[in-house]
């Protein structure tokens, strides 16, 4: 064979290579599955029943009609949420397994965290910022308050005679009493309970005079007379409850709101975050979704994966510095 016969057949070896190559490639395309292509879990770190578990509930529908898959929701209950948090992180990134997070776990656990517990910012990726959401500021009927300003008044004159409740320590409904005591100048005494449920009964049976709950778990009790709403924590009122005060017209400043998210494995492939998060956004976009969250007292967020990370980034930042500053500590 000449030189030249042996350049032109290497020449077609490494074309007929390439070709080959090409096709392997073109059948892989074929035959990749679309995203999503099997049932979805969502891992929910809080009980049913809860405002999270609902939450997931009413997403895990929407999203699994339009998708045409199923949506499994798993309580994995435990350790402010960080239970479903771990089993979330070990779970293989390709976009099946997605944890429900809150607030509480990404921007205040952290501050205040045991050594055994790990970085969930860095464990997982974020997808979407569902919704946010105020809390109210609840007392019992036999408490001598009828606004923020007696409330506070009341605390000053009875040194450590009050104590609110909270969901937990790491909640943003205990850091909203921390928050609140340094504001008025007075002291009060934190009482955690596992879960805001068990909290209100107490707030009911006159066991804890005040605490910071959700609107489901507050608003309908108080528009039966059972306890009494003196505050909102969002910036201004809310337009659920027109009459009642936000706790910044009495403190300017004072403000603190809820939110819950989803996020995915770190190492999720691009293409199935975004995925995801279109898709949610449709779902936070419906008619029907907005209804549902309205009643709940709830506001849809929604927006791209990097919005969720800078929300994460500046509330991690600015309530450690609230944490420090107010000598907050795990209970």
């Amino acid at each position: 064979m000449t030189s030249g016969n042996l350049v032109r057949g290497k020449a077609r070896t490494v074309g007929a290579a390439l070709v080959a190559m090409a096709l392997v490639a073109t059948v892989q395309v074929a035959n990749a599955q679309p995203y999503p292509s099997r049932s979805l879990t969502i891992l929910v770190g809080y009980s049913a029943g809860g405002q999270a578990d609902a939450l997931a509930r009413i997403i895990g529908k929407q999203l699994g009609e339009n998708l045409k898959v199923s949506v499994i929701i798993e309580n994995k209950t435990g350790a402010n949420g960080m239970i479903a948090a771990q089993a979330a992180a070990r779970a293989e990134p390709d976009g099946y397994t997605i944890l429900m997070v809150t607030d509480a776990m990404l921007t205040i656990d952290p501050h205040l965290a045991t050594s055994n517990q790990f970085d969930l910012s860095k464990a997982m990726e974020p997808v979407v910022n569902l919704t946010s959401s105020p809390l109210l500021l609840a007392v019992a009927n036999n408490v001598p308050a009828n606004s923020v300003a007696e409330l506070v008044a009341l605390g000053k004159q009875k040194a450590q005679s009050l104590s609110f409740g909270s969901p937990g320590s790491s909640t943003p409904h205990r850091l909203a009493g921390e928050m609140l005591q340094k504001a008025g100048g007075f002291t009060m005494t934190h009482i955690p309970y596992k879960g805001t449920s068990v909290a209100v009964n107490d707030l009911l049976g006159g066991q804890i005079p005040m605490l910071f709950g959700a609107f489901t778990a507050v608003e309908p009790l108080a528009a039966a007379g059972k306890i009494k709403v003196l505050g909102v924590t969002s910036e201004k009122r809310d337009a659920l409850l027109p009459n009642v005060p936000a706790i910044s017209e009495t403190f300017p400043g004072f403000k603190i709101t809820s939110y819950i998210g989803l996020m995915l494995p770190k190492n999720t492939p691009k293409p199935v975050i975004d995925a995801l998060n279109k898709e949610v956004n449709q779902v936070l976009a419906s008619e029907t979704m907005r209804g549902w969250l309205d009643k709940q007292g709830m506001i849809a967020v929604g927006g791209a994966p990097d919005a969720f990370k800078r929300q994460i980034e500046v509330d991690y930042q600015a309530r450690g510095e609230l944490v420090r500053a107010l000598g907050i500590t795990a209970e």
